[in-house]
């Protein structure tokens, strides 16, 4: 099981940012955001609200490791928003 350190890497990653810049969007060193994500440093309640908004991540994930159905939703909305896009710009290109 993973420990919430490296929940917070997964997610830092999938973001594609590095220690660097989330450390200066949560006002933290990267040498801070490092030893969170090596299970060295427990970000308190106040950082942990921050990380949650700037990664975009559900408290139950960070901590729990369950994934939040509203995440989910919003991901799989934003998919299919982009797929739709997509449709009508073909169905324009067909119609012209």
């Amino acid at each position: 099981m993973k420990t919430v350190g490296q929940r917070l890497k997964d997610i830092r990653l999938d973001a594609r940012m590095t220690q660097k810049e989330l450390g200066k969007l949560v006002g933290l060193s990267p040498g801070s955001i490092g030893a969170m994500e090596n299970d060295l440093y427990t970000p308190n309640f106040d950082v942990m609200r921050v990380l949650k908004k700037r990664l975009n991540a559900s408290y139950d994930y960070i901590i729990d490791g369950v994934k939040s159905n509203s995440i989910d939703l919003q991901k799989e909305n934003e998919r299919l928003k982009s797929e739709i896009e997509r449709l009508t710009r073909i169905v324009d290109k067909l119609l012209k």
